[in-house]
């Protein structure tokens, strides 16, 4: 995990702009917030704020939109030389292994830094990400560019019944992520649950995300039993469960409120109703949903359910860019009748409530990490109205986590 951040640069400054928003389904006209440190020490009308804070700078735009800084749930960082270089055609597991044969051919190695895309996440907005990644990369330049960062090693091992839980502890920067059911085993799923258990910390996984996966985890599949000899993971003893992703993860023991369910395009009613009783937190890729062609999302029937539902970027494998506006933007062009709030929520608080930061982050409130992100020209009114503009942003024109300016452009 990258928790701390390099207090250079940090003033005692008090923003303001157009239009504050401080949390889902509020605007402040006139808003400000005074930053004291790396703390939010006030939030208000700009008359409000100064009168409390007169001996602080202003910093203003009258044409500004202010939010928290955004949350991007689910990423791969590592595969930003997958960028226009991966077909998919048709065949999601010819595709992840064209994947796994590009990161072979572009030789990479331990200490890579995905720079390009550590600055487009951040001057998107988004100030928190959390990362699937498969091995070390340079997590000190990812702490120095300002982004909070939380990596969840990827554990495969399909065939591996007695996993090292020493070394498994050693092998992450933060916590785990078991990799999806077909290529992790029952005992390596078990053993990154109680270790992170154990830790206070939350896991990720990709869960029912395609039919090749439903069909093996059921009884078999050829294309998942090809993928998986062909890495030397096949496990022979294999005859599948009978049962759905879902509810064999479950049966497994790994699925809480502290549990990252990504994707989920797959699941029927007797899923939705275990998910929702498990308080799992859901993270919906859209556009990595739209290019790989899956039927509509069972969104609104989760959150009928009252599923916590976030989202992520995925990577650059299935996604033009790693900008979580652009997943709402998708996402509400499918669900027209969400509203607005919901849409905010899903890309600033519903994402921290695994990692239990909900309380710290994803608003702009006293008290709260100092996370903001400023977007010009915003010439709508209501709240609806602003968020519709928001998720058409490219970029921000400022950011800031905790205090510190970490974009400026």
């Amino acid at each position: 995990m990258v928790e701390s951040v390099a207090r250079d640069r940090i003033e005692k400054m008090i923003y303001t702009g157009k239009f504050l928003i401080p949390r889902p389904g509020e605007v402040i006209t006139r808003g400000a917030l005074c930053v004291d440190d790396d703390r939010i020490a006030a939030v208000g009308k700009l008359d409000e704020v100064v009168k409390e804070f007169p001996r602080h700078k202003v910093r203003e735009w009258p044409d500004a939109l202010i939010t928290p800084g955004l949350v991007n749930a689910h990423c791969h960082l590592e595969l930003e030389f997958c960028a226009g270089k991966v077909e998919y055609d048709g065949n999601f597991i010819d595709w992840l292994q064209r994947v796994r044969d590009l990161k072979h051919d572009f030789m990479v190695l331990p200490g890579y830094y995905p720079e390009t895309s550590i600055k487009a996440i951040i001057a998107s907005g988004t100030t928190t990400l959390l990362d699937h990644y498969t091995m070390e990369m340079d997590f000190r330049a990812i702490e120095e560019a300002g982004l909070r960062y939380f990596g969840f090693r990827e554990l495969f091992d399909f065939n591996n019944h007695c996993p090292d839980e020493r070394r498994l502890r050693e092998a992450s920067v933060f916590s785990y992520a078991v990799h999806s059911p077909y290529t992790a085993s029952a005992e390596i799923a078990r053993s990154a649950f109680r270790i992170a258990h154990k830790k206070g910390l939350p896991i990720s996984m990709h869960l029912a995300e395609m039919p090749q996966e439903l069909e093996f985890i059921f009884s078999h599949n050829e294309d998942i039993e090809r993928l998986l000899r062909r890495a030397g993971a096949y496990d022979e003893s294999w005859h599948g469960t009978g049962k759905s992703p879902v509810a064999y993860f479950d049966s497994l023991g790994i699925l809480s409120p502290r549990t990252y369910c990504v994707h989920l395009n797959y699941v029927s009613a007797e899923d939705i109703e275990l998910l929702a009783g498990r308080n799992v937190t859901h993270v919906y890729c859209p556009r990595s949903h739209a290019y790989f062609m899956h039927p509509e999302h069972p969104l609104p029937h989760f959150q009928v359910a009252g599923i916590n539902s976030c989202l992520g970027t995925d990577s650059y494998g299935s996604n033009i860019d790693l900008n979580v506006l652009g997943e709402a933007k998708l996402m509400w062009a499918e669900f027209p009748k969400m509203p607005a709030a919901t849409v905010f929520a899903m890309v600033t608080t519903n994402g921290l409530k695994p990692l239990r930061l909900d309380g710290e982050l994803g608003k702009l409130e006293r008290g709260y990490r100092a996370d903001l992100a400023v977007y010009t020209g915003c010439d709508a009114a209501s709240f609806d109205e602003i968020v519709r503009w928001l998720v058409n942003r490219k970029s921000a024109a400022l950011v800031v986590r905790e205090g510190r300016v970490i974009h400026e452009g």
